[in-house]
């Protein structure tokens, strides 16, 4: 009895009848996602009976003359067809996608695409999947992408984060189609560690503190331990007692001298004598100075200039200046 095929694979085999230069004429006239599907039914095929070849011919009405068994080298013909029909350049780029040779994390993805585009594919999405794409974020990103939800999508996104373990590829297939413009895949295998506590604080961390009191309030609410690990992750302003000295001399390189006087309002002296004593006497003296003359000021300003301290951290953090939380105590290091 002939095989049971599916579309995809007769086609496949209806290309390879043909030739490769009629083959790489059809192939032009199809959309990318159906090269992809066609040129991985290449790859995979290495036999096919006579008695298939036969109904698939008169299938497509087109005669197959061969053995008992056709015998193909499926990933060569793959290679020579798809060189044909796209070019050398773009032939490489396709089949580096359907191979996976070449890998590139999702966010660098999703750095290419408008704000605006991503809030509105987010808004189409399933919760879980939402969540799971916000983990494949930069920690800012991710946390504009959810400030930009409902309240009470915010928290949802959140929990989901924070319990996240593993995703098959699968979930991140039919996104990559949408994003991909370019013929990229994502670095994931079969499955991977994603989310977590951790990916949930980072992201938290970006937020502004009113939402974010909130949502660890509604978390606490509901999953008492999943907060408390979410805040032992969180980084605030007062953590910068965390650091080393040679992790507090790199961060002020960047902290404008302004920012760092507000910042300083309601710091507490134990973190006022670690940045001090990483500043030359003269900087300190000065900031001392311009500190105590500072009048009344409103705490949201001052949050702002503390959560703004935090963002350089974290950039830095990000540019492997300085490395958060990697110590076996906790500590940065540089």
């Amino acid at each position: 009895m002939p095989r049971e095929l599916n579309n995809t694979q007769r086609a496949a085999l209806t290309l390879l009848a043909l030739g490769k230069d009629i083959a790489a004429e059809v192939l032009q006239h199809l959309s990318e996602p159906e090269v992809k599907r066609i040129s991985k039914t290449f790859m995979a095929m290495s036999e096919v009976d006579r008695e298939t070849q036969l109904v698939i011919a008169q299938q497509f009405r087109t005669m197959l003359k061969a053995g008992k068994t056709m015998l193909v080298d499926g990933p060569e013909y793959a290679r020579d067809l798809i060189s044909t029909a796209f070019g050398k350049e773009g032939g490489e780029r396709l089949i580096d996608f359907i191979t996976g040779a070449k890998k590139e994390q999702l966010n660098t993805i999703f750095n290419e695409v408008p704000e605006k585009i991503l809030r509105a594919f987010f808004a189409a999405e399933h919760p879980q999947t939402v969540a799971f794409l916000l983990t494949k974020m930069n920690a800012d990103q991710a946390a504009k992408i959810l400030t930009g939800m409902r309240q009470e999508q915010q928290t949802d996104i959140l929990l989901r984060i924070s319990n996240m373990n593993i995703v098959k590829t699968e979930v991140v297939d039919e996104v990559r189609e949408v994003l991909n413009t370019t013929l990229r895949s994502s670095s994931l295998t079969e499955e991977e560690e994603v989310g977590g506590p951790k990916a949930a604080a980072d992201i938290l961390n970006f937020v502004d503190r009113n939402n974010e009191a909130r949502i660890i309030a509604e978390i606490d609410e509901m999953f008492p331990d999943t907060a408390e690990a979410i805040r032992n992750l969180m980084f605030t302003f007062e953590d910068l007692k965390r650091l080393d000295d040679r992790a507090v001399q790199t961060l002020l390189k960047d902290v404008p001298r302004e920012q760092l006087i507000l910042a300083l309002k309601t710091a507490s002296v134990d973190l006022k004598d670690l940045l001090f004593r990483n500043m030359s006497q003269r900087a300190a003296a000065m900031i001392q100075e311009d500190l105590g003359a500072l009048g009344p000021t409103k705490l949201k300003d001052i949050e702002k200039a503390q959560q703004g301290i935090v963002d350089i951290l974290r950039k830095l953090e990000a540019e492997g200046k300085i490395q958060i939380g990697s110590g076996a105590d906790g500590d940065a290091v540089v």
